[in-house]
């Protein structure tokens, strides 16, 4: 408490107002012409023997209009001091970055860290391009060394839910749809043999639902399809529109932005 209050007579003292004569007014009214206010502050500390601030000098010029005619700008065809003196150094050479240095924090290609956002093992891949560029998951590496590049949608696995275990048996693929399955029935194993089956299920259970959307025949609904392209319709969203409840035909022919006012109607 006591350092408190001593704090607070410091700072009292040091904001303590100064009352302003005529005469010191008009000094700096006098000398302001054509300077800086650090430099009107210096004259008139030297001249009154007083110790007033930058800011007490800002304020008594702004309450009574005084201004200095300098507002800092480059003049027009102003000549700056530097002109023709490219490459000129000013101090820091003995720290700047030279031509091929690499700097103390540089990580060689190949080099392996965790990422602390997710925990997993990302590896350096090359020097140049943004940092996702750079650095890949490493269990996506070593899965593509061996398969090729990981397809739209899709995501690579651990079998054994082992971030760290990155050997290519303990690797998977599965799409965006199956993994949303697989976490919501929870169907992922320290085991990865229980995994491997629950992968297993979850394409079969699809298969039984593309089947039924089929309606038990497949080229038959490839015909479908083959149709709705034709009416400038993906394949994606003409199956969309049946797994919504769509009619055969509207979800055949209806364009792109059609948007049924009662859907219960289209399956009457």
């Amino acid at each position: 408490m006591q350092n408190y209050q001593e704090c607070l007579k410091v700072i009292a003292i040091r904001i303590k107002p100064h009352n302003w004569t005529k005469e010191q007014i008009n000094f700096v009214r006098e000398i302001a012409k054509g300077k800086y206010k650090s430099e009107i502050r210096d004259e008139f500390n030297k001249e009154f023997n007083l110790d007033l601030t930058l800011g007490q000098i800002k304020g008594v010029m702004f309450r009574n209009g005084i201004t200095s005619d300098i507002n800092g700008k480059f003049k027009i065809k102003h000549t700056p001091w530097n002109k023709g003196m490219k490459g000129l150094q000013i101090g820091g050479k003995a720290t700047q970055f030279k031509k091929g240095q690499a700097p103390t924090n540089y990580r060689p290609v190949g080099s392996e860290r965790i990422d602390s956002k997710d925990g997993y093992i990302v590896i350096k891949v090359k020097d140049k391009g943004t940092y996702q560029e750079r650095w890949r998951h490493k269990h996506v590496v070593e899965w593509e060394k061996y398969n090729g590049k990981v397809p739209k949608n899709h995501t690579v696995v651990f079998l054994d839910g082992n971030k760290e275990n990155i050997n290519i048996d303990n690797l998977a693929l599965l799409s965006r749809s199956e993994l949303l399955r697989m976490n919501q029935e929870g169907l992922f194993s320290n085991d990865p043999e229980a995994t491997k089956a629950g992968i297993a299920l979850v394409r079969l259970k699809q298969k039984v639902h593309d089947l039924d959307l089929y309606g038990g025949d497949f080229k038959q609904f490839k015909k479908h399809v083959e149709k709705a392209k034709d009416n400038g319709l993906k394949e994606q969203t003409f199956i969309a529109r049946l797994k919504r409840g769509w009619t055969l035909q509207d979800a055949i022919s209806k364009p792109l932005n059609y948007r049924p006012k009662n859907r219960r109607k289209l399956n009457d």
